[in-house]
This record gives structure tokens, C-alpha cells and sequence, in this order.
């Protein structure tokens, strides 16, 4: 009979059991509910109390101020100039004969009128006794002839006859005396010598070309071909900048002279200009970097080239504008006339005397609070 009793109270405590642990997850529940609630509470409270919190001064940035600097500005062009002697020529030969002494050497300079190759002249001298014998005998005779014509002894036929022979004999020897001098070649200027292959004994055909002979003189042509539309606008008496190498100073140069038409192929206009006192270095045929400078000058503003910034919008500099807080970048579109690397020109879009962020400019935004980094501590405070 226990047995029975037993089974039938088992079910009911089973039933309590759970209800209790039904209302104690309730319980649970609502306390982690309860706490979620509490938690998001706190933190809106902390978001409405930063969103009434004013936001931290910007931090200024740390760059260099510049200063536009009033200047003039040309247009100008660079173009490739050679270099040539004042004088120059291909020394040849203009009669045939064999050389018999050589007095130059290759490279080396020649004084005016010194002789230089000396060709065989004995026929031609040989020639020359001969003809000079004929010329005596001719003034003889006609000398006789004279005489005798003034006492009507000798008739007009034949005193007109030996002063023709005189005079051919004269001819005679004037023509091998040339020819003799043309044998020996002389330096028409001061020069200095090419390079050459000449030996005494060698034959040499009429019209051989020897070397070159490139004047020694105390100032150099630069010749140069201009645009037609630069060539236009330049004048002569107009200076032009000569650079012999790449790093050398400047020379400056004078045009004097300017053809009078265009290459029919490119249309350009060859120019030369005249410079004094040329280095040692410089050699005929060298090329050299023309700068010449054309048209009105027109007023411009220099800045740092740092200060130039390029965007798809176009080229553009940040201007310092002072307000209450202190400096601010204002973005300025501008037009650059030239650059040399160091400084930019800018024809359009500043004012005289504008200060602009120079180093640094890549890190500043329009409105963007500014400082400038050399200004000392002491001055940074104030």
C-alpha cells in the first residue's frame, strides 16, 4: 500500500518543481533586461553630454610664409646655337707640284702671312731666268730704237715692234713670278690649323684639300635658327644669353645680323649673334644653348616654386588670410608666366605683396588654420 501512495504523490511534486524554475527564469530575465535598459540609458546620457560639448580648436599647421615680390618678365626661348670661327677656310692647293717643305703642324696656330706649304718651283724659276734674259734683250733694243727714232732713222713700224716685246717680256716674267708665289702657300690671317697628312715629296693634284684653317680672332659667331613668330619680334642689337656647357655662367651676345628669308623646310629663320671674349673651350662647330629674350615686358609677381600646386581644376596657391583665430589658407587660382626651378612667376591672380604658404603647401586645405614654422617659440606664444 505504501507503494501506491508513493506513486501517486511524485506527479505533483514534479509539477512544482517546474513552475518554480519557470518563475525563476522570469526573474533572471527580466533583471538582464532591466540591466540592458540601465546600460543604454547611461550611454545616451553620455552622447547628449559629448553632442553639448563644443568640438577642440583645429590644430594649426606648421608651414613656410612667403611674400609675392614684384617683377618684369619676357618671353624667351631656348634654342641650339653652333658655334663659328669669324673666319675659316679649307686651304687647297690651286696649282699642281710636288711639296718641298712644310712649315705648320697639325692643330697649331699660323701667324698672317707665314708660309705654310712650299710646292718644287724649279722649272718655274728656270723659266723665270730665261724670260727675265728676253725682257733684257727687249729693253735693249728698244732703248736703240728710241734713240734712233728720235733722229729719224728708225721707222714708227719698228719702234712700236720692240716696245711690244718689252711688254710681253715684262708679262712674261709677272705670270712665272706668280706662279712661283702661288706654289708657296701663305696664311691669309691668324689661325689655327685642322688636322692633316702631308709628307715632302708627296704630289699634289690642283684643288687638293690640305686642311681647314679656323680664324684666331678676339670674338666668335653664334649662329641660330628662330621661329618665324620670334624672329618677328627680334632685332638687331638685341642680347641673347650664351651657355657653353650646362652648369657654365651665362655670356651675353649681340645680334648682328638676321637673313633676310625663311627655310623654305622649317619656316625658322637663321640669326647670328656676335660674342666677345669666348672661353678657351669654346671650338668652332661646338653647339651651345641659346636663350634669347623677346617682346614687351610685362609685370609679374615671384614666388616659391614650392608655393605652385597643379589639381585637375588648374594651377592654384594658397594666400594666408589673417581672421580672429589667426591665419587661414584661401585657395587663389593663378596663371604661371615662367618658372626657373627656384621661383614661379605668376602673371594673373595675385595681388602686389600677397603672402602665400610656400614649403608645405602639399599638406593645406582651403580654410585650413596656419602657423608659420620659423617664427620662434617666443613669438609662437604671443
Amino acid at each position: 500500500m505504501s507503494a501506491v501512495v508513493a506513486s501517486s504523490i511524485s506527479p505533483r511534486r514534479s509539477k512544482y518543481r517546474v513552475l518554480w524554475i519557470g518563475g525563476l527564469s522570469l526573474l533572471v530575465l527580466a533583471a538582464v533586461i532591466g540591466a540592458l535598459g540601465l546600460v543604454a540609458y547611461l550611454k545616451y546620457l553620455q552622447i547628449a553630454a559629448s553632442m553639448d560639448t563644443p568640438p577642440p580648436p583645429p590644430m594649426p599647421i606648421a608651414v613656410d610664409f612667403a611674400t609675392a615680390q614684384p617683377a618684369m618678365y619676357r618671353r624667351s626661348s631656348v634654342v641650339v646655337g653652333t658655334a663659328m670661327a669669324p673666319q675659316s677656310i679649307r686651304l687647297r692647293t690651286e696649282l699642281t707640284g710636288v711639296v718641298t717643305r712644310v712649315d705648320m703642324i697639325p692643330g697649331g696656330p699660323v701667324s698672317r702671312g707665314a708660309p705654310l706649304i712650299e710646292l718644287d718651283t724649279q722649272a718655274e724659276r728656270a723659266e723665270l731666268k730665261s724670260a727675265e734674259a728676253s725682257r733684257k734683250l727687249a729693253e735693249s733694243a728698244f732703248k736703240r730704237a728710241e734713240r734712233l727714232s728720235a733722229e729719224s732713222a728708225f721707222s714708227l713700224n719698228e719702234y712700236e715692234t720692240a716696245a711690244a716685246d718689252v711688254a710681253r717680256t715684262n708679262a712674261e716674267v709677272e705670270r712665272l713670278n706668280v706662279i712661283i708665289q702661288k706654289k708657296t702657300l701663305r696664311a691669309p690671317f691668324d689661325a689655327k690649323a685642322g688636322l692633316f697628312d702631308l709628307h715632302i715629296g708627296q704630289y699634289l693634284d690642283a684643288g687638293t684639300e690640305i686642311t681647314t684653317l679656323e680664324g684666331i680672332d678676339e670674338y666668335m659667331n653664334i649662329d641660330f635658327a628662330l621661329p618665324a613668330h620670334i624672329a618677328d619680334e627680334v632685332k638687331v642689337g638685341d642680347h641673347v644669353n650664351v651657355k657653353v656647357q650646362l652648369n657654365s655662367p651665362s655670356l651675353d651676345a649681340e645680334v648682328v645680323a638676321i637673313d633676310s628669308q625663311a627655310d623654305p623646310i622649317s619656316r625658322s629663320v637663321r640669326t647670328r649673334a656676335k660674342l666677345l671674349s669666348p672661353p678657351n673651350s669654346l671650338q668652332p662647330n661646338d653647339s651651345v644653348r641659346v636663350v634669347i629674350e623677346y617682346g614687351d615686358s610685362t609685370p609679374v609677381h615671384a614666388i616659391p616654386s614650392t608655393a605652385i600646386r597643379h589639381d585637375p581644376t588648374g594651377t592654384s596657391v594658397f594666400l594666408v588670410k589673417q581672421q580672429e583665430d589667426g591665419p587661414h589658407a584661401e585657395r587663389c587660382k593663378v596663371e604661371v608666366a615662367a618658372s626657373n626651378g627656384a621661383s614661379a612667376l605668376v602673371s594673373k591672380g595675385l595681388e602686389p605683396h600677397a603672402q602665400v604658404v610656400a614649403d608645405g603647401s602639399f599638406k593645406v586645405m582651403h580654410g585650413a588654420l596656419l602657423v608659420d614654422k620659423d617664427l620662434s617659440p617666443a613669438e609662437d606664444a604671443q
